[in-house]
């Protein structure tokens, strides 16, 4: 499921994932972490139902917490000793929020990044970058399209090996791990195969030949530009707020106070805004074909 946001025009799309990914990058505000993480998590919940759930707690919230207890372990700066390890370094709260916070962004821009691979499919990646950068655009296109395939693949070896006894659980150490290595190289002798009929396929088409037309249906409309504007609205508030020093945080020596000024408030209402622009679309959507089901 993409819902409403899929359909509007690539431009937009990639807009929009340039501005919350680049603000996710230089913020370290605490409150406007927050504001990036909640809506990039639902939006994702929202494209990968159960499948991204369990994503969140295999892969995303494991990270967070690696990134937040490893960091006070090695980096001890920071005024407010909580305790000592057992090396006599100290444990300080400035180290642990930081922490918590670098987790944090580290986790936002993956789960932007994965509600990303499923809205820029490859034939919007080509049509975006296909005339400036075609090989980027090519090779974009094939991560974005290989790495689910990979997935699928995977999980299709590992049940075959599965049912002869041969998957990287069964037997001994020495037997799984030659298990590992089996599955290792069918799977890369499956992506080379792969890469040679695509290869070929684009040879087969005319790629990169010149004065190659393109077809794609695409349109910009009124609404995609209507939506451009107010993403860059947007980035300009919070671009201001940056420069205005809004979003200045401090975690060393010691951790800044939140001011909340009006400044301030404006940016996390400008941001908020943004990064909750496609969960508003898709509850538009949702309540109007609400009143057309009641009214039928």
């Amino acid at each position: 499921m993409n819902g409403s946001f899929a359909r509007y025009h690539p431009v937009v799309q990639f807009l929009f994932f340039f501005s919350v990914m680049l603000f996710a990058m230089t913020i370290s505000e605490p409150v406007c972490l927050i504001i990036s993480f909640l809506p990039a998590l639902t939006y994702m919940i929202f494209l990968g139902g159960r499948r991204a759930l369990t994503t969140v707690f295999k892969y995303i919230l494991p990270m967070f917490l690696f990134i937040g207890v490893m960091n006070p372990l090695f980096n001890h700066g920071g005024m407010t000793i909580i305790g000592y390890l057992p090396s006599g370094n100290p444990f300080t709260l400035e180290s642990l929020l930081y922490g918590i916070a670098a987790g944090l962004m580290f986790s936002t821009i993956l789960l932007w990044c994965a509600c990303l691979r499923r809205i820029m499919t490859s034939d919007r990646v080509i049509y975006l970058f296909g005339k400036a950068a075609p090989r980027l655009s090519l090779l974009i296109s094939m991560i974005l399209r290989f790495i689910p395939r990979i997935a699928d693949y995977t999980r299709q070896l590992r049940a075959a090996q599965k049912c002869i006894g041969r998957d990287m659980t069964d037997g001994n150490l020495i037997t799984r791990f030659r298990n590992t290595v089996r599955i290792i190289s069918c799977l890369i002798q499956w992506v080379l195969e792969n890469s040679i009929d695509t290869a070929d396929e684009l040879k087969s088409k005319g790629y990169g030949l010149p004065h190659r037309t393109s077809f794609s249906l695409f349109d910009f409309t009124l609404r995609d530009g209507v939506l451009c504007g107010f993403i860059l609205l947007c980035d300009a508030v919070v671009g201001w707020g940056m420069m205005s020093g809004a979003a200045e945080f401090y975690y060393f020596p010691v951790v800044s106070e939140i001011t909340g000024g009006t400044v301030q408030i404006v940016l996390y209402a400008f941001y908020l805004l943004l990064c909750i622009m496609p969960i508003m679309l898709e509850a538009e959507e949702g309540i109007r074909w609400h009143y057309i089901r009641s009214g039928m």
